[in-house]
């Protein structure tokens, strides 16, 4: 499928912009009043518990003084009956305190309770509701993949960084398990054996290992790291690569500093290796389940920072949608072209009246939003 502006100028970025930006908008439509929703009714809860802290502090305070005010009275008498009294109104003071103050922990502790509560719940609801934004990937990211076989499943996870906000995803594949036959071939790693009747010597051997399976992989666009196992476990091999280098080790042995070794070993074909894998894994995601957002360091959801997180992923669209809105025939419409695979050609736009009209139901945020998306100035 092939994705160009309307003047049939290929698009920088082969996505259907129309149909992210209108799943953005919906999402931010969706998520922002959870968020709003969570901070109002949070706010009630963090005010009554400053209250109480503060009420802890001057209970304290003013206990402190009423038993120094008593002392004071009472410190150059000895007659053992104003000694009971002071002693006696010690007691019922610290009484009296303790209690007090028993009760108001006990209220700061429900009301934190309370709040964590509130807030995981907000965090499920905002997680799920974000999910298919970014399960379809958000423009800009770098992004690092990780799977790993546990207990006879592939399973792992996506880690993405934008302008300072970063995300993961929990990954489940289609295929529990991966050959290396069955995702790309036949393969041959060179080992050293000792053969001879007599005289045992060295020798270099071809060994073919298209029957083991993945164990692990981890990759972005720059770094690689695969390991590799036959099925009884009893011989590995893992490949580094960084760039157009790589370093690999095979049954005890790291090949690509043996240059004996080396001389048997097809180095286009271990690249080509890891290449035919990360493009199976990239591309045969089942399930994408969104489990952090973080910016700045700090987790977003807990933060109350969803819609500083929706303005980073809105100015990923800004350019784009101009130069739409720029190589299009209608200035109020972002146009696309869609080649389908058959050569079916078709047009897809959406209105920036359309677009802003929906998010300014959002009130002041969503007018940022459209502000960022460039779906303003109609």
């Amino acid at each position: 499928m092939k994705y160009t502006f309307q003047d049939s100028t290929d698009l920088p970025l082969q996505r259907d912009i129309i149909k992210d930006v209108q799943n953005f908008v919906d999402i931010s439509r969706k998520v922002l009043p959870i968020e709003n929703a969570s901070i109002e009714k949070n706010d009630d809860l963090y005010r009554r518990r400053i209250s109480l802290e503060k009420g802890v502090d001057e209970l304290e305070s003013i206990n402190s003084k009423v038993l120094e005010f008593i002392n004071g009275l009472t410190e150059d008498s000895d007659m053992k009956e104003i000694l009971d009294y002071r002693n006696s109104v010690f007691d019922q003071c610290d009484a009296s305190f303790n209690k007090s103050t028993k009760t108001m922990q006990f209220e700061i502790e429900s009301i934190n309770n309370s709040i964590e509560d509130a807030n995981l719940g907000a965090s499920r609801q905002i997680l799920s509701s974000l999910n298919s934004l970014f399960e379809g990937g958000i423009y800009g990211t770098t992004d690092r993949f990780f799977a790993s076989m546990n207990r006879g499943v592939l399973s792992g996870k996506i880690s993405s960084t934008v302008a300072g906000m970063e995300y993961e995803s929990e990954l489940i594949f289609k295929d529990d398990l991966l050959t290396i036959r069955g995702v790309y071939g036949t393969l041959f790693l060179p080992t050293w054996i000792k053969s001879g009747i007599f005289y045992k010597e060295e020798k270099v051997k071809l060994e073919e290992v298209s029957d083991f399976m993945l164990t692990s992989l981890e990759f972005d666009d720059v770094r690689a790291m695969a390991s590799f196992e036959n099925k009884k476990s009893t011989k590995r091999f893992k490949v580094e690569m960084d760039g157009n280098s790589f370093i690999l080790h095979y049954h005890g042995n790291e090949v690509t500093a043996d240059p004996t070794l080396m001389q048997s070993l097809k180095s286009e074909h271990v690249i080509a290796l890891l290449d035919t894998f990360k493009e199976h894994i990239s591309s045969s995601i089942k399930k994408h389940t969104l489990v952090k957002l973080v910016l700045d360091g700090d987790d977003a959801i807990m933060n109350n920072q969803i819609f500083d997180c929706l303005k980073l992923i809105a100015e990923q669209f800004t350019e784009l949608i101009n130069e739409c809105l720029e190589r299009g025939y209608a200035k109020d419409e972002i146009t696309i072209k869609i080649e389908e695979n058959d050569g079916t050609r078709t047009e897809k736009y959406v209105s920036k009246t359309d677009l802003f009209d929906q998010l300014s139901e959002l009130g002041s945020e969503g007018l940022e939003l459209a502000s960022l998306l460039g779906v303003d100035n109609i």
